[in-house]
């Protein structure tokens, strides 16, 4: 019996000393080549940019010419939002507009400087210039700020507003902080910042028309509660503002601020 219990406790240790063999077919080995490098940030937003002209090119994607007049509003629109957070942007350049005929409501931006915007969009929704500029906005940070997600698509010669839009969205506390710098940017530029809550609670109230946008009918309820939230605090904070103005120095309120804004 002691002779069994060695005999096979030295079988099972010999046996891990020993290399199994893959069975079925044979393991692939699988050599990088010597040059390779996994891809950078600055690839990343390459690739993402080069679908602008595989997503024009698509077939049945329609693009509407601006006017003259109508590429000036947009130019000086843009402008009066760089133009008044200079200090916020890395960089001066205009974003191209491009205008979609398309019934469904989207818009969306690849690194490059170019926003989408649907005529479903501009003609269902957009009723305030607030709104326009919210959107605008939004597109500009994450232009501005690479704000994509690092997918690699292998290019088969036309991109679905689907699969582009898809490749655009974020997680949702990204898009939070997106809104939040998106708010300040419009007050700075004379617009109030509540169209931007305002912009969130149309698309909650008409999920089912921004469904393809979204992607996820719940991602919007949780979106406008926290920026409302955010709101609520801000406007808290904006009346305290308008009575330390009238009551006390403009030194001590400006550090008052500085260091609430940092704390929000």
């Amino acid at each position: 019996m002691k002779f069994t219990a060695f005999f096979l406790i030295s079988f099972i240790c010999s046996c891990s000393q020993v290399s199994i063999p893959y069975l079925g077919k044979q393991k692939p080995q699988i050599e990088m080549p010597a040059d390779w490098t996994d891809l950078s940030d600055q690839d990343h937003l390459a690739h993402l940019s080069s679908f602008e002209k595989m997503y024009l090119g698509t077939e049945g994607v329609e693009q509407m010419p601006l006017k003259s007049q109508e590429q000036e509003y947009v130019n000086n629109l843009i402008y009066d939002i760089y133009h008044n957070n200079e200090l916020f942007f890395k960089t001066s350049n205009s974003p191209r507009i491009h205008v979609i005929r398309n019934d469904i409501p989207f818009h969306f931006s690849l690194p490059g400087s170019s926003i989408f915007l649907s005529t479903g969009l501009i003609n269902k929704y957009i009723k305030h210039e607030g709104i326009l500029a919210a959107i605008i906005c939004y597109e500009m940070i994450r232009i501005d700020k690479s704000i994509y997600n690092k997918n690699v698509i292998v290019p088969i010669g036309f991109m679905t507003l689907e699969r582009i839009l898809g490749l655009n969205r974020i997680v949702t506390d990204k898009k939070i902080e997106v809104h939040k710098w998106a708010y300040y940017l419009m007050r700075r530029a004379g617009y109030e910042g509540e169209y931007y809550l305002q912009w969130l609670q149309t698309i909650n109230r008409n999920t089912a028309d921004f469904l393809t946008l979204i992607g996820d009918a719940a991602s919007i309820s949780q979106e406008e509660a926290m920026f409302k939230a955010f709101v609520i605090r801000r406007s808290k904070v904006e009346d305290e503002r308008t009575i330390a103005r009238k009551e006390s120095s403009k030194n001590f309120y400006a550090f008052l601020f500085s260091v609430k804004d940092r704390n929000i």
